[in-house]
C-alpha cells in the first residue's frame, strides 16, 4: 500500500511540498539542498514554537555526528532562499534555537496560481519590513563583511589585458567603498577602518562585483575628494561612502551608494542601533548595495557568506583593535595584538576571526624572528588557523593563513592546496594572491608565482616588503633583472631595507656585470647583518637549481 501523501505546507508567500521536496515562491521554484529542505520542513511543521539546535540536529541528522556549523549553513541557505522575508519568517532566538513565526494557511482557489509545481493557494499579506525586521534580516553580515579585501584584482587584470580570469573581470561591476568617516573622538578611527575593511571583504566575495582593496582606498581616509578625482584615480563605476559614530552602547552608521559617473544617488540609509547589532547592520548594507546593483546571488553564495557573527560587540571590538595593532609590525604592538585576540576568544570562544588573528600573530613573530621557539609558534599558529576553519569553513583568510603556515613549514603542496581553496572563496584578495605566489615560488612554480605576485601588487600597492621580496626573487629567477632591481629599490624607498634585499640587489648587479655596485650591496649586507650566512640563504627553495642560481650570483658578487 502506497504511503499517503503529506500535506502541502503554506507559510507566508511560500509553498512547501514534502512529497516532491520542493519549495515554491510567487516567482517559481526555489532550490534548496536536501538537508536545508529537511531543516525548513521540520521548522515549518513545528511553527510557533522554539526548536532547539539539538532537536534540529537529532531530527535531520539522526545517528550521524555533525558540527553545529552544518546546521548554521542550512539556516543561512534557507534565509537566502526566502529572500527579504527570511528574517521575518525564520527567527533566531539567542541561546535557545529557531522559530518559524508565520502561521500555516489553507489553500484558497480564489488566489492566482503560483508558478512552479506547487498547486494554487492563497498569498497572505507579507509582514511589513520595519526597522526591527530589517535588523533581524541583517544577522549574517559578518560573512559578507569578510568578502571585500580587494576585488580590484580582476578589474586591473581586465584593464591591463592580462591576468587570471581577465575575460570575466571586465564584466563585473566595479565598486569602491571609501573609508568610513569616524565622527568619534580621536583614537577611535580603528573602529571605522575595521568596519570599512569588513564591508569590503563582504562584497568582494560576490563574483559579479569588483571591489577595490582596503589599501587602495585608504589614501582617501580623512579626505573629501571630488567625485571626478575619485573616478579618474580609481576608475570605478560605483562609490560607497559613509560615516560611523559610537556613543556608549549605541551605533549610528550612515551609508550611501552613488553612480560615480554622474553622482546620481542609488541608495542611502542611516542605522541607529545597539552596538551589538553591528553585524546585522553590515549585512543589511551589503545586501542593499548588491541589490541596487542588480547582482545575482545564488542560494549557495549567500549561504557560504553568512558566517557566524560574534556573540558580543566587545569581542568584535577586540578583533578590530588586534588587527590595527598587528599592522604596525612592532614588538610591543604585536604583543598587544595577541592580548586583544585572546580577549576576543575569552569573550566568544566560537568567533573564527579571533583565532585567525592569533594565528597571524604567531606567524608574524616567526617571520620577523621575534620568537625563540619558531617551531612552537608555528604549531600554535596552525592549531589556531584550523580552529578558525572548523568554526567557519568558508573563511578565506583562515585558509590563507593556514596556507602560509604550511609554506613556512616547507609543506608546499599542502600550502598551495589551502591557498587555492582560499582564492576560490575570495578571488579578489591581494593577500591571498601574494600568499599563493609565495608558496609557488618556494615550490618551484616560478611562472605562476610571478603572475600571482604581480596581481597582488596591482591590487595593493602597499603590499608588505616580504611579498615584494618574493616578487623580486621570481623576476631574478626568470632572468628579468631590471624588473627585479626596480622592485627591490621600491622596498628600499620605504626605508624598509634589510640584509636580504641588499643581498638580492648584489646578486642582480653581479649577473648584470656591474661589479662595483655588487660590491657596494655586499657591504650593505654585512652592515645590516654581520652574521649573514650564505649557507642558509635560500634554503626554502625546493628546486635546488633555483637556490644555486642565487648563491652563485652572490659568490660572484663577493659574498
Amino acid at each position: 500500500m502506497a504511503p499517503s501523501a503529506e500535506k502541502i505546507l503554506r507559510f507566508g508567500a511560500f509553498r512547501l511540498d514534502p512529497n516532491r521536496a520542493s519549495l515554491a515562491s510567487p516567482q517559481g521554484d526555489v532550490p534548496l539542498r536536501p538537508k536545508s529542505f529537511d531543516v525548513l520542513c521540520y521548522l515549518v511543521r513545528h511553527h510557533g514554537r522554539i526548536v532547539s539546535k539539538d532537536e534540529l540536529m537529532s531530527a535531520v541528522w539522526p545517528k550521524v555526528f555533525v558540527t553545529e556549523n552544518s546546521l548554521v549553513q542550512c539556516i543561512s541557505e534557507i534565509r537566502a532562499a526566502l529572500g527579504d522575508e527570511g528574517s521575518t519568517v525564520l527567527k533566531t532566538v539567542p541561546r535557545r534555537g529557531y522559530i518559524v513565526t508565520v502561521p500555516l494557511s489553507d489553500d484558497d482557489p480564489a488566489v492566482p496560481e503560483l508558478r512552479g509545481p506547487a498547486t494554487a493557494g492563497p498569498q497572505p499579506a507579507l509582514p511589513t519590513r520595519g526597522r526591527q525586521g530589517r535588523t533581524l534580516l541583517l544577522a549574517g553580515l559578518l560573512g559578507l563583511m569578510l568578502l571585500l579585501a580587494g576585488a580590484t584584482t580582476w578589474w586591473w587584470s581586465a584593464r591591463d589585458g592580462g591576468g587570471i580570469e581577465a575575460n570575466r573581470a571586465h564584466k563585473r561591476l566595479s565598486v569602491a567603498v571609501l573609508p568610513l568617516a569616524s565622527l568619534d573622538a580621536a583614537g577611535d578611527e580603528y573602529f571605522a577602518d575595521g568596519l570599512t575593511e569588513d564591508i569590503i571583504a563582504a562584497l568582494a566575495r560576490f563574483p559579479d562585483l569588483n571591489v577595490l582593496a582596503p589599501a587602495t582606498v585608504a589614501v582617501y581616509r580623512g579626505r573629501t575628494p571630488a567625485r571626478q578625482e575619485i573616478v579618474r584615480d580609481l576608475r570605478v563605476r560605483y562609490l560607497v561612502e559613509g560615516s560611523v559614530r559610537r556613543r556608549n552602547d549605541r551605533l549610528r552608521i550612515s551609508m550611501r551608494l552613488a553612480d560615480a559617473r554622474d553622482g546620481a544617488l542609488i541608495w542611502a540609509e542611516q542605522y541607529d542601533t545597539a552596538a551589538d547589532q553591528v553585524m546585522a547592520v553590515q549585512d543589511d548594507i551589503t545586501r542593499a548595495i548588491s541589490g541596487a546593483l542588480a547582482v545575482r546571488m545564488t542560494n549557495f553564495e549567500q549561504a557560504r557568506l553568512a558566517a557566524r557573527p560574534p556573540s558580543s560587540m566587545e569581542a568584535y571590538d577586540h578583533v578590530l583593535r588586534g588587527r590595527d595593532l598587528l599592522s604596525r609590525l612592532t614588538r610591543t604592538a604585536t604583543s598587544n595584538a595577541r592580548a586583544a585576540f585572546e580577549n576576543a576568544v575569552a569573550l566568544d570562544p566560537g568567533y573564527a576571526p579571533a583565532y585567525v588573528g592569533l594565528a597571524r600573530v604567531d606567524l608574524v613573530a616567526v617571520n620577523i624572528g621575534w620568537t625563540a621557539d619558531p617551531a612552537g609558534a608555528l604549531r600554535r599558529a596552525e592549531a589556531a588557523a584550523k580552529r578558525a576553519i572548523g568554526l567557519d569553513e568558508f573563511n578565506p583568510t583562515a585558509h590563507a593563513v593556514l596556507g602560509r603556515i604550511h609554506a613556512r613549514l616547507g609543506e608546499y603542496d599542502r600550502a598551495v592546496e589551502q591557498l587555492r581553496r582560499a582564492l576560490a572563496l575570495n578571488p579578489s584578495d591581494p593577500e591571498i594572491h601574494a600568499a599563493l605566489g609565495d608558496a609557488l615560488l618556494w615550490s618551484g612554480e616560478t611562472e605562476e608565482a610571478c603572475q600571482r605576485l604581480e596581481i597582488a601588487v596591482r591590487l595593493d600597492p602597499k603590499l608588505p616588503t616580504q611579498d615584494l621580496f618574493n616578487l623580486g626573487a621570481t623576476y631574478f629567477l626568470l632572468g628579468r633583472y631590471t624588473e627585479a632591481a626596480q622592485v627591490y629599490e621600491r622596498a628600499l624607498a620605504r626605508r624598509e631595507g634589510n640584509a636580504f634585499i641588499h643581498a638580492m640587489l648584489a646578486a642582480i648587479s653581479a649577473e648584470s656585470g656591474r661589479s662595483e655596485e655588487a660590491g657596494r650591496q655586499v657591504a650593505e649586507v654585512r652592515r645590516e647583518n654581520p652574521m649573514f650566512d650564505l649557507d642558509t640563504f635560500g634554503t626554502l627553495f625546493r628546486n635546488p637549481t633555483h637556490r644555486d642560481k642565487i648563491v652563485n650570483a652572490l659568490q660572484k658578487a663577493g659574498m
